[in-house]
């Protein structure tokens, strides 16, 4: 699967590359014709443009991912807020935790005492995973949109070629605008989303090789459910 992905990325970009070098060798003027200068009104322009219109440019698959970016960047905020306030990450917390609990618990055997201090600290943790499943899934999905925005732009851009009496810059430029504005547009979503659920994932990892630590040294002195019988 990853290998096929693989392949269509390299024809894709040796697609861009062939059509870009059709451009330029329709746009190069003959030998002795002089290449006009650009006006300094066009240049302005063209350095003007605002990030809207960069992301306007990117047709209607930049929606989407634009979605997927604000669905992304609520739940690591929501997250960030939520560990901050509980203070969940701390193994401090976690020890505490662990400690009410087994003081609570009418266990007597360590067996006993193990398996309610280990459901505890799965509901512990789940409160901690909350939403990183869905914080990690929109991280896979952006960069599918934006290649799936860039097969789609190669398919205009060819379709203009196939149209066009004459090929130039112009007509293949919007074709392949869109597909790498969304291209880019993916992998500035995606970026974020992977790097915060990465660093979510370490702190729930921390959880769990803390909790058990806390386990062993809180059951430890309980005798085996074994020796009593």
């Amino acid at each position: 699967m990853r290998k096929s992905v693989n392949a269509g990325r390299v024809a894709i970009f040796a697609a861009i590359l062939i059509i870009s070098s059709i451009a330029y060798a329709q746009d190069k003027p003959a030998e002795g014709v002089p290449k006009p200068v650009p006006s300094t009104t066009e240049g302005k322009a063209s350095s003007g443009e605002s990030l809207y219109d960069t992301v306007k440019s990117g047709g209607a698959m930049m929606i989407p991912i634009l979605a997927i970016g604000v669905f992304a960047m609520t739940i690591i905020i929501e997250r960030s807020i939520f560990y901050l306030k509980s203070g969940m990450y701390s193994r401090k917390i976690l020890a505490g935790y662990l400690s009410q609990k087994a003081s609570a618990s009418g266990a007597k055997y360590k067996e006993e005492m193990e398996a309610e201090l280990r459901g505890e600290t799965q509901i512990y943790v789940n409160r901690m995973e909350k939403g990183l499943a869905l914080l990690n899934g929109l991280g896979n999905i952006a960069p599918i949109l934006g290649f799936l925005g860039t097969v789609i732009g190669m398919i205009d851009a060819f379709a203009a070629i196939a149209a066009a009496t004459t090929v130039n810059a112009k007509v293949v430029a919007v074709g392949i605008q869109v597909a790498l504005v969304t291209t880019a547009g993916g992998l500035m979503v995606a970026a974020p989303a992977i790097i915060a659920y990465s660093f979510f994932l370490h702190l729930v990892q921390r959880i769990y090789s803390g909790a058990e630590e806390e386990i062993a040294e809180k059951i430890k002195d309980l005798p085996r459910l074994s020796s009593a019988e």
